[in-house]
């Protein structure tokens, strides 16, 4: 069986929308599954290390969840202990499909990459601009996907150039330019940049897609999108415009409580939307402009041909008045006509014959 190498491949975001549980964890990774999922991802953390006691929720978080306290006690229960990440990791082996997470400090990143033995991590928004964890990044050994949210062009080249160890990229009057172009090839397959907007759920006129063209044409490295618009047109758009890894929330149910569970699909609309990307990857092409195969059997009936619009004996010339286009084709080209007006015919023709 031959590979499809040019595969959108798609990541279902758990995230925390198992609230804490891991058979409700272990179900939406079979859910994935049967959806058609390429990556089931979680999330690590520590509440401790991830807010200080005083950080205030998210307006989006107070908006899904309809209550107002304080970071630390909205993430205390969804927090997973190290030996759940372990059965998880199992457990998708067993359904086969890839364990992916996202790490929001540096021991979680360490966990992820030394314990769990992780080749491919995803860097939250969040995490752009947080060099502390991001020095524990080996693109010697792993692959990372960056998701972009709230990050301009220069936050995303600081990023890859201090991943990289290496001034890959500058600004250069007010521009991003790449200053070590023999270093790309080797970023194309460790690196992803995930076009994001931060929202959960996102207005669409805020989702910006024509950023993923930024980004591909910027920083000459693959792309991706990481979804928070609600439905499913989004990511058949990004995949449209160069997208090769598509993140897509699922919930088991969108009122279920949580912060994210709003922002999500359910299965079947995870569904729907993985068959829709299938469906763009059928019908995009090679784009080379040529008949189709299943065009060939039209081509006869459809097109025309030269023929006499009423009967022309041999000497006549061909005019205006005696010759015509009509269908089926099969005989002299009608790109032809103009050329073949005021020649003379070296045989008789009945009126529809083709000439």
């Amino acid at each position: 069986m031959i590979k499809n190498l040019n595969k959108v491949k798609i990541i279902a975001e758990i995230g925390v929308n198992h609230n804490g549980s891991i058979p409700l964890a272990k179900k939406l990774i079979k859910i994935a599954k049967y959806a058609g999922a390429d990556f089931v991802k979680f999330q690590n953390w520590k509440a401790e290390s991830l807010v200080t006691k005083n950080a205030e929720m998210a307006y989006y978080q107070k908006k899904n969840t309809k209550k107002k306290f304080k970071q630390i006690s909205l993430l205390k229960p969804l927090e997973l202990k190290n030996k759940d990440y372990f059965s998880l990791t199992r457990y998708c082996k067993k359904n086969n499909i890839e364990f992916l997470s996202s790490p929001f400090d540096e021991l979680s990143y360490q966990f992820l990459t030394k314990k769990l033995k992780c080749k491919k991590i995803k860097i939250p928004s969040g995490e752009i601009n947080n060099f502390l964890m991001l020095s524990k990044v080996d693109l010697n050994k792993e692959k990372v996907f960056i998701s972009t949210g709230m990050a301009s062009l220069t936050e995303i080249a600081n990023c890859i150039n201090f991943i990289s160890k290496s001034k890959i990229y500058v600004n250069k009057n007010k521009k991003i330019i790449i200053n070590q172009k023999s270093k790309i090839n080797f970023l194309k397959k460790k690196i992803v940049i995930m076009h994001c907007v931060t929202d959960y759920p996102v207005q669409d006129n805020f989702a910006n897609l024509n950023a993923i063209k930024t980004i591909k044409d910027t920083f000459k490295l693959p792309v991706g999108y990481s979804d928070h618009t609600s439905g499913v047109i989004a990511p058949v758009i990004a995949a449209s415009f160069g997208a090769i890894l598509i993140e897509k929330h699922l919930t088991i149910n969108q009122n279920f409580k949580g912060p994210d569970h709003k922002a999500s699909l359910n299965p079947s609309q995870f569904k729907i939307m993985v068959n829709n990307v299938r469906s763009f990857e059928n019908m995009r092409g090679n784009g080379i402009k040529l008949p189709q195969i299943c065009e060939k059997k039209n081509m006869k009936v459809a097109r025309k041909s030269i023929v006499a619009k009423e009967k022309i004996k041999r000497g006549e010339n061909f005019t205006f008045k005696n010759i015509t286009v009509k269908r089926p084709a099969g005989g002299k080209d009608p790109s032809q006509y103009f050329q073949l007006l005021g020649k003379v015919a070296k045989k008789n023709y009945g009126k529809d014959q083709k000439i």
